[in-house]
Parts: C-alpha cells; structure tokens; sequence
C-alpha cells in the first residue's frame, strides 16, 4: 500500500536499495540525491524518481524536509495496489532521474504537509494526498513522454573525451563540438538527459578519478590534483569535501 511520510533527512552521507519506488519532493531546504551517477538537489522546485531496487545515495542540507511517497511495485501481492496506482507506475518509473515540479504540484504538497502535520496520526489522510500526488505527476509525465525526444547525446563518446582529459581544463563549448551542437544548446540537452550541468557532471567525473587515485596509489595529494584537473591542492580539498563531506587525507586513511 503507498505510504505517505515527511521526513528530515541526515546530513551525513547514506547510500541504500529498497523493494519499492520512491518519488521524493522538497517541502523545504534542500537534499542531495544521487541516482544511476546523476545527482542534484532536491527542493520545492526539483523532485527525485527512483525505481525499485536501484540503488541510491542522499544527505540533507543544512535544514531539510523532504515528502517521501513509497509506492510498492506490482508484483508484490503482499502490498496491493488499487487502479488509480497501477494506472500511474508505468508512466513515472520507467526511468529514474530529477523533474521539475510545477507550481500546482507544488501548492498541492504545501496543503499535504500542512493537513498531514494537523492530523498526524491519520494514515488515509496522508496515503490519499499521496494517491493524489502520484496522480498529477503521473498526468505531467505522460504528456512530457509525448513530448520526449529520442537521446541526442552520445554519452560513450562524450565519457571517453571527458576521461581523457580530466587532467586538463574542460570548457563546455569543446563538449558541444563533439555533440554538433552549439554551447547553449548543448548545456539544455545535457541537463534534460543527465540531470546535472555540464560542469557538475566533470567535476563528478574528476572527484571519481581521485578517489580512485586514493585508494589505490600513495600519489602526493598534489599529484592527485594535478592528475584530476583541480587548479590547485586547496582547490581539489575544498570541492572534495564539499560533495563528500571529508577531506581527501581523512578519505584515503578510511581504506
């Protein structure tokens, strides 16, 4: 049965699987999430689908408060679902990723929280304003899908060209050059396919290599900056702990 919570979530880091979907939307603050090597933040204007079994990592920020909705997947028969749910799966869980939530989306979940926050003890209070939200999200994604374009980006090619070159300075406009597109374009395609920007997705692709280069060699943390393209050592540490909450020294004495 869909379940309905608003929660607070830790800053620290956690990584985890479950055997049932979730649709993730900002009350207020933000949370990082991560799903499939695309992370964002979550707030009152970005949500979060992740399929069933897919693992995925998330942490709050600073003050946070996120509305979860659990929606147990089909072929579970030791948590039903009614119509109106089984209407909506095929649509939203197709595929994992970030989507923008509209305005009314957005009123609706206010008056969720609120109502929910009245009357905490009622669980169909919260599971029918669930069943509502899955319904409107379940409408925009079918008429995006309409809309929806095959991928233009060749990701294999783009990866090769970005790990070839993480040791070096990156500009978008070389990464539109390989794509036949023009920069602007480029970065609206990249983020509708990828979820993040262009830049972010480097710098991921950067901080991935220097774990790498961590765990598996005794490189100066000088070298390991200069291999991964950070401008300096304070560069590399500052952006490192920012998305990992720890410094590349504390990181390479954890393994």
């Amino acid at each position: 049965m869909l379940n309905t919570q608003v929660i607070q979530l830790p800053k620290q880091s956690v990584e985890h699987d479950h055997l049932y979907h979730q649709i993730i939307l900002g009350v207020q603050g933000r949370a990082e999430f991560e799903v499939e090597g695309r992370g964002d933040l979550v707030c009152n204007h970005l949500g979060c689908l992740i399929p069933s079994s897919l693992s995925h990592s998330f942490c709050g920020i600073d003050s946070n408060e996120i509305l979860v909705l659990n929606v147990p997947v089909p072929d579970r028969p030791a948590e039903p679902l009614d119509q109106v749910e089984l209407n909506c799966l095929s649509e939203l869980f197709d595929r994992s990723g970030f989507f923008r939530v509209d305005p009314m989306v957005r009123q609706l979940l206010q008056l969720s929280v609120k109502e929910m926050r009245s009357y905490p003890e009622d669980e169909s209070l919260a599971r029918s304003f669930g069943v509502c939200l899955l319904q409107l999200l379940s409408r925009r994604a079918s008429r995006q899908a309409e809309r929806r374009p095959s991928k233009r980006l060749n990701m294999d090619v783009l990866d090769a060209y970005i790990e070839a070159n993480l040791n070096q300075k990156m500009l978008v406009r070389e990464l539109a050059l390989i794509a036949c597109m023009s920069p602007s374009h480029f970065f609206s395609v990249f983020r509708e396919e990828t979820g993040v920007t262009p830049n972010q997705y480097i710098t991921r692709q950067r901080l991935q290599h220097a774990k790498f280069l961590l765990e598996s060699t005794r490189l100066p943390l000088s070298d390991v900056s200069v291999q991964t393209g950070f401008s300096s050592q304070s560069a590399f540490a500052q952006v490192f702990k920012r998305y990992n909450d720890i410094t590349p020294r504390q990181y390479r004495l954890k393994q």
